[in-house]
């Protein structure tokens, strides 16, 4: 009998480790706050674009604070099929402009890139990548 008793508790210990349960997911709050916490202390809050609302002000605030080399960051909603999707672009204290994605699928994900040797753009009303242009 005690034999049946360590083998049911040896599968239930087994079982219990492929439980993803404990891995919280990445909400979209703590993408921005990953956004936030990258762009630093000194970074101008530059605003986030809603779906289907207007980028100029805030790619506007994006093009003079990075003219003046102030830090930044901002932020974009998109309509996703079946998750919520999110984009940001920072600027740290170093001048390194970074292009954040959040995708809430499957847990959540967040993933950034490095816009190499950025160059302002005139183009203020189209979407995030559109500020800069990058050599990558």
């Amino acid at each position: 009998m005690l034999h049946k008793f360590f083998i049911i508790c040896f599968l239930f210990t087994l079982l219990s480790g492929c439980n993803d349960d404990d891995i919280p997911p990445i909400s979209l709050e703590d993408f921005e706050q990953e956004v936030i916490n990258v762009a630093g202390t000194q970074a101008i809050d530059c605003g986030k674009v809603d779906i289907n609302e207007s980028s100029l002000a805030v790619n506007t605030c994006i093009s003079d604070s990075y003219i003046l080399n102030t830090p930044f960051y901002s932020f974009y909603m998109v309509e996703g099929v079946d998750s919520t999707v999110a984009y940001a672009v920072t600027m740290d204290v170093n001048g390194v402009v970074l292009y954040w994605s959040y995708d809430s699928f499957d847990g959540g994900q967040i993933s950034s890139r490095v816009c190499e040797d950025p160059s302002a753009t005139s183009e203020l009303t189209g979407a995030h990548t559109d500020v800069f242009n990058c050599t990558e």
